[in-house]
């Protein structure tokens, strides 16, 4: 039988009678493989494949150790910095006993004028700031001298914020809403009781 003989058999098999099929199958001539010889091929095109090398794979894994070498550096170098940091926080507020205690009243060095010091003035936001701080800025924007009588009030830490247009007195004012300070202006000194 021909080729297209067989497909029209195979579409439309209701054309024809059992024998005429039984036929058509019995001179189809379908070549069945050698088994052994089918697997021992495949083996050897597999063990070609596995012996080439993978240059694509290897970029991608230099690739990937590179770039987790960079995040380890990067993290190891950025502790050890805000380690530093927290070390160089801790020695700071870590005054010697004896140092506050012969000191009764210590004055911080400021800008000797106001009218050179408004020229720099500028909005100011401090969270969580000791008051020395606050207070050295606060002389440097404004000229004035600061003076603590009250040691311990060094280190109280604040939340304050002023604008560049603020009186002195009126930022003195919001921090002596405070019960923990007392703060007085007068002949340029800022006292801190």
């Amino acid at each position: 039988m021909k080729n297209e003989k067989q497909i029209r058999m195979l579409l439309h098999p209701e054309r024809y009678t059992d024998e005429q099929l039984d036929q058509m199958l019995n001179e189809t001539n379908i070549p069945v493989p050698e088994v052994e010889e089918e697997w021992r091929q495949f083996n050897t095109r597999r063990q070609v494949r596995r012996r080439k090398p993978l240059p694509m794979r290897w970029a991608a894994i230099l690739i990937t150790v590179a770039a987790l070498s960079g995040i380890t550096y990067a993290a190891i170098h950025h502790l050890r910095k805000a380690q530093e940091e927290k070390v160089v926080t801790v020695e700071n507020q870590q005054k010697p006993v004896a140092e506050k205690e012969t000191a009764q009243e210590e004055v911080l060095p400021v800008a000797p004028t106001t009218e050179a010091s408004d020229s720099v003035r500028q909005d100011r936001l401090f969270n969580n700031v000791e008051l020395q701080q606050i207070m050295e800025q606060l002389g440097h924007d404004y000229g004035v001298k600061v003076a603590f009588k009250n040691e311990a009030a060094r280190t109280i830490r604040f939340y304050l914020s002023w604008e560049a247009n603020d009186s002195i007195q009126d930022i003195l004012n919001r921090i002596n809403h405070f019960e923990k300070v007392h703060l007085t202006l007068s002949d340029a000194t800022i006292t801190i009781e």
